[in-house]
């Protein structure tokens, strides 16, 4: 199967530049290897000029469109944008199209792939994305080009079961399926540090509305004596209460801001810590989440973002109900004794190997896929 999708942040990924990285370029990331590690063909369309950025020796094969620098506002996606991006397309020969986040090229990747007779296939990659918040960020010419893709989509891929049964109510007869992340754990994987080797709460993510930056504030002042370590960076468009928390958090003595952590340190920089704090108001499936239990870090987060309840069900951290339990939870796992500490550090680690490879969930991708293909207007592309 000859898969494309687009996304512009991934070349920064690859580099590992300082550079604000959203959760669906990190996954997308891994869904490109892990398909081509399964024998099928996967590309990305990007800005022009990645591939000299990145340079030689990546696995993911990149085809440049256009500079998103150049163009005259609305104007460039008619006379620049989609023209580019349909010549590319064309010239990759697809079988399918997948695209995540909601955005103008929701809709400019669903135009493309009907141009082509392909499916499109959209990956819902927050919850906010199906029910009233949808239009949170969005302007209304981009809410209504993502109104409009969504209901040209072929089929959606959801992150939990939140977001399939709220499309399921807007979209009926229309094919939905969950997948949850994935994230490389490799095969051998340190076992996880000891609690007494781990010295803070760990917090981190890009510094965004959302991710309720003020909560965690809160909290690193309601615990003096506990160490926090905080870790991202200013969104470029930041609202006022994330850069006042911010600004509120670098005067705290118990908080080390330590910014950007390139994704080589990710894993040092978690698998070192008591826990993994979630402060946000809402997520999909976090990264960073299966990320810190793949190192055997807990974590503690709020019950709404705890996707589909895997935290709470299996018992990998705390899921709390609301700010007072979160703070609970906290002091919970801070004050652990070490061998109660220890057993739950190892089963966040046999979890995820357990249930989100990245082998296990290109099969589930290409398995959701597959039978949209029958539906194609043009005939499939021998490999």
């Amino acid at each position: 199967m000859r898969i494309l999708s687009i996304d512009f942040s991934i070349p920064y990924l690859l580099k590992d530049d300082n550079y604000p990285i959203g959760g669906w370029a990190v996954q997308l990331s891994i869904w490109l290897r892990a398909l081509e590690n399964a024998g099928h063909e996967a590309a990305l369309l990007t800005w022009k000029g990645a591939s000299a950025h990145v340079g030689s020796g990546q696995q993911i094969k990149l085809i440049e469109t256009y500079d998103p620098a150049h163009g005259v506002r609305v104007a460039k996606y008619f006379y620049s944008y989609i023209p580019k991006i349909l010549a590319a397309a064309r010239a990759y020969h697809p079988d399918v199209m997948i695209q995540g986040a909601s955005a103008v090229h929701t809709a400019i990747m669903a135009f493309v792939a009907g141009q082509l007779g392909i499916p499109f296939v959209h990956r819902i990659v927050n919850d906010v994305n199906v029910d009233e918040r949808c239009k949170v960020g969005l302007r209304s010419y981009e809410w209504l080009a993502y109104s409009w893709a969504r209901h040209r989509t072929a089929a959606f891929l959801c992150q939990n079961e939140y977001q399939r049964e709220k499309l399921a109510a807007l979209f009926p007869g229309k094919p939905i399926y969950v997948i949850h992340n994935a994230v490389v754990v490799a095969e051998d994987a340190p076992a996880p540090l000891p609690r007494a080797e781990r010295r803070y709460v760990a917090w981190l993510g890009v510094f965004r509305y959302g991710k309720n930056l003020p909560l965690l504030l809160r909290i690193a002042q309601e615990f003096p004596a506990v160490k926090f370590r905080v870790a991202g960076m200013l969104e470029r468009d930041v609202d006022q209460p994330t850069l006042d928390a911010v600004n509120g958090l670098r005067h705290l003595p118990n908080v080390e801001l330590v910014g950007h952590v390139r994704r080589a340190d990710v894993q040092q920089f978690l698998s070192e810590a008591t826990m993994l704090l979630c402060t946000s108001d809402f997520e999909g499936f976090s990264n960073v989440l299966l990320e810190a239990l793949a190192v055997g870090t807990p974590v503690v987060t709020r019950r709404q973002v705890d996707p589909d309840s895997i935290i709470v069900r299996h018992a990998l951290g705390a899921s709390a109900e609301d700010e007072l339990a979160l703070s609970k939870s906290v002091k919970t796992f801070w004050d652990m004794s070490a061998n109660e500490y220890d057993a739950v550090a190892r089963r966040c680690q046999t979890y995820v190997r357990a249930n989100h490879s990245p082998t296990a969930k290109a099969r589930e991708l290409i398995a959701a896929l597959t039978p949209l293909l029958a539906k194609s207007k043009r005939p499939r592309q021998p490999l």
